[in-house]
């Protein structure tokens, strides 16, 4: 039975590789488990549609790496937070300010782009803060968190 694995298996396949397995062990194993799909025109069409948008969304980064980081620089960022007798109840994530900037600028950024310096996981204090969006070989943009209360 040839099978799409959707997940890296083991000793046997590597994730969206095509292979030629026994028809037990895909309906036995890799099938209930959800780690291959039975290889259909469909479902090499619908992959083929997903890497071909991920490469995209690639290039955009790579080309556009410089308009980037000018368009970025020195933006600020604002958030507001729940506060209460000097307790902020929320905090700002990495995830968070991605995906403001992906939907402000539609600029297709995730949380690995993001670096908070000094702060390892997240912003809670309320002020302004420095962070940096990396978007790697030496092309980042400084920008600023501005935490507010609601």
């Amino acid at each position: 039975m040839k099978v799409i694995f959707l997940q890296h298996v083991l000793h046997v396949a590597k994730q969206w590789e095509i292979k030629e397995v026994s028809s037990g062990y895909a309906s036995n194993f890799l099938l209930p488990k959800k780690l291959a799909k039975p290889y259909t025109q469909d479902v090499a069409h619908s992959i083929q549609q997903t890497e071909q948008k991920k490469e995209a969304e690639r290039r955009i980064l790579l080309w556009n790496k410089q308009e980037l980081v000018d368009t970025l620089s020195w933006e600020v960022f604002s958030f507001k937070l729940t506060w209460s007798w000097e307790k902020v109840y929320w905090s700002i994530a990495p995830r968070d300010v991605a995906e403001y900037i992906s939907k402000k600028y539609k600029i297709p950024v995730t949380k690995k782009h993001i670096d908070f310096g000094w702060v390892h996981s997240a912003l809670k204090t309320l002020w302004k803060h420095d962070i940096y969006v990396d978007f790697g070989e030496n092309y980042a943009a400084k920008a600023l968190v501005e935490i507010t209360v609601k």
